[in-house]
């Protein structure tokens, strides 16, 4: 009975399990159902993913805008809604197709401007529109479609003093990472650009409007990037201009920075320019003791927009305690300093004083001397933050390469004084080009004092002449132009190079001057004898004299300089001019002129015939020596040379062939003297 009871009773206890168990399915049916009923109401589009994939392009409201293929060139776009205006508001878009264009890549996008609307493209996606897809075509149906969707940012949005991202309904200083509308980039606090601290001015508050003082913030933005190690100070892009009523201080430090402009001179739209008003009435930027930095794609103006110009673009210099920077560029930059026709006041694109390792390129300097590199400071600028150095100071190793100096006159296009190591290229071009020319703007497009191992390749226009020289120039290569002059062929300050100085010292030069005159000037090519008091040179010692066109060669007196110093002149050599019977007006202590004759006689292979008949001339002062070397002129293959040494001249017919030479009689004419 008590099993019985036992059993029944766990018979009974089945039975309510039983039934429980059925109570419950029967809630869990109705539940269920209810789940499916919900579920069914936002019915997501056909080839839609699910929401647990298709999440990431939620912009905060809801999924949309999915891009799949319809016929033939037409995409169809799903529902969905964005952030769109200013301020933000939802924009709803019901769903609809774009026609694309055929056998291109089509960029479809949102369009602001047009209240977020779907839109297609062939050009890549611009600043401002929310990208959506990359879709590719045939000519007649889709091939292909890239996804582009990301978070939607609400517009407009902007970056912070501190590089976060700042969009008007996602509040400040974020510090998340996003892909900005149509940039592709991400952006973060502190951005970095490869590798490298990018320090945009307009986040350290830069207007670029060409009316607030901006010089603070590309101030603190430099700062920032030499606080922080290094980086890029960015100059983004304005219509107007950033307006420095104050020097940038570059000074003394030797880490890595860059100022870099939006586009430089080199840009084809002017909106793109790093545009830059110097308003400083000195120095803009002032590099004195400052290494490894880099001026890139600035167009800086001191003409327009300002009420105080600054008067030097740049100034690298060495300070008191006889420092010097190193190692720094200025690449695509255009730097237009005010300009004078008259007076003291100088305005001057780069100054360069006891500067080293510098290096120029692709550069337009607009100035009174738009190019100075001076071991002297011969015109006595100052700096703003820095006690400079006087006194003779090194200038070596320093290139301009590709370089475009112009000017009006008042100061040679380049300057150098006590130079070593140089290579300067490019072109100048001198505004004055009234006729006369003015007596009182300088005559020559470069102007080189003290120069050693001038590396020069240069095309000159507007000046009358192309070079003029005082002192040693050594070891230098002088390749230029000297394009046509407005003046007539009268203007007698018309020279290739005029030599200023009889104490100066011209050796192991070559001037290889391509003669573009449209006329033959009455002057001589190449010059040392306008100084009326000590014309001429002290030494002449291995120079090759290009002479264009020009029928009047070289004119440089030798030897007037002092008894007890010594000169003398050898191995000078020319070539050119337009007449056969021309010969080069070479002249040393005394006046004596002559011909000789060049006989009929067969001058045997790699040898050398004296010519007989000839009276050596005795030199008014024996002990000086006068030894050179001339080639006024090749027959038939064979050199004919005028040498002497100690007073004595002896002329020789030389035949560097294989075979032996016949020349035919030839006069050959000379003068020495003064």
């Amino acid at each position: 009975m008590v099993k019985i009871m036992n059993g029944e009773f766990r018979r009974v206890n089945w039975l309510r399990a039983a039934r429980t168990l059925h109570a419950c399915a029967a809630v869990a049916l109705i539940v269920h159902s209810s789940v499916l009923l919900v579920g069914q109401q936002p019915q997501a589009p056909a080839g839609t993913p699910l929401y647990s994939v298709n999440a990431k392009y939620v912009n905060g409201m809801a999924p949309g805008y999915w891009p799949t293929a319809g016929s033939g060139l037409t995409l169809s776009l799903s529902a969905g809604t964005a952030y769109c205006g200013n301020p933000p508001v939802p924009a709803g878009y019901p769903g609809g197709s774009l026609t694309l264009t055929a056998s291109a890549t089509n960029y479809v996008y949102l369009n602001p401007a047009n209240n977020c609307g779907p839109a297609a493209s062939t050009s890549a996606f611009k600043a401002g529109e929310i990208p959506i897809a990359k879709v590719v075509t045939g000519a007649s149906s889709i091939t292909s479609i890239t996804d582009a969707r990301t978070w939607f940012q609400p517009q407009p949005c902007a970056t912070g003093s501190a590089g976060d991202l700042q969009c008007s309904s996602l509040g400040t200083n974020q510090n998340i990472s996003l892909t900005p509308s149509g940039t592709g980039a991400s952006v973060i606090t502190n951005l970095e650009d490869k590798g490298g601290q990018v320090f945009n001015v307009r986040a350290y508050g830069a207007k670029g409007d060409g009316i607030t003082n901006d010089s603070p913030a590309v101030q603190a933005a430099y700062d920032a990037a030499v606080s922080a190690g290094g980086g890029t100070v960015y100059i983004p892009p304005t219509t107007s201009c950033y307006l420095l009523s104050t020097a940038i201080n570059m000074t003394e430090d030797k880490h890595v920075v860059k100022i870099v402009g939006a586009g430089g001179h080199s840009a084809t739209d002017p909106s793109n320019y790093g545009n830059i008003c110097g308003n400083t009435g000195g120095v803009l930027f002032d590099l004195t003791n400052s290494s490894n930095k880099t001026l890139q794609g600035l167009n800086v103006t001191a003409q327009n927009g300002v009420t105080n110009p600054s008067t030097i673009g740049i100034l690298f210099a060495r300070d008191s305690a006889g420092n010097s920077g190193g190692h720094d560029y200025v690449i695509e930059c255009k730097f237009s300093m005010p300009l004078h026709t008259s007076g003291t006041t100088y305005s001057f694109g780069a100054y360069l004083y006891g500067q080293e390792l510098t290096y120029m390129t692709r550069d337009v300097l607009i100035a009174d001397y738009p190019l100075v590199v001076d071991a002297y400071n011969q015109f006595g600028v100052t700096s703003p933050f820095v006690t400079l150095a006087t006194g003779a100071q090194s200038e070596t190793q320093d290139s301009f390469t590709d370089m475009e100096l112009d000017t009006y006159g008042l100061g040679n296009a380049a300057y150098f004084n006590g130079t070593w190591d140089m290579i300067l290229t490019g072109h100048s071009y001198n505004f004055t080009t009234t006729s006369p020319y003015p007596s009182s703007l300088q005559q020559y497009a470069l102007s080189f004092t003290s120069t050693f191992a001038m590396h020069l390749k240069w095309r000159q226009e507007g000046f009358p002449g192309f070079l003029h020289n005082k002192l040693y120039l050594q070891n230098s290569q002088i390749y230029g132009t000297a394009a046509p002059f407005a003046n007539s062929s009268t203007l007698t300050s018309v020279h290739a190079v005029e030599f200023d100085d009889a104490s100066s010292v011209i050796t192991h030069d070559d001037f290889a001057i391509m003669d573009e005159y449209p006329f033959a000037t009455i002057n001589y090519f190449f010059d040392s004898s306008e100084n009326a008091v000590t014309p001429g040179v002290a030494v002449l010692d291995d120079v090759d004299f290009a002479c264009g066109g020009q029928t009047n060669c070289v004119n440089i007196p030798v030897g007037n300089y002092d008894p007890g110093y010594s000169t003398y002149w050898k191995d000078v050599r020319w070539s050119g001019g337009s007449s056969t019977t021309e010969y080069p007006n070479v002249q040393v202590v005394d006046s004596l002129s002559g011909s000789f004759s060049v006989p009929a006689t067969s001058v045997a292979a790699n040898s050398c015939t004296e010519l007989t008949g000839f009276t050596s001339v005795a030199a008014a002062r024996a002990a000086q020596p006068v030894h050179f070397t001339l080639s006024p002129d090749f027959i038939n293959g064979l050199n004919i040379h005028m040498s002497g040494y100690s007073g004595t001249t002896t002329p020789q017919v030389c035949n560097p062939t294989s075979s032996p030479i016949t020349p035919p009689v030839t006069t050959v004419h000379w003068r020495l003297g003064q």
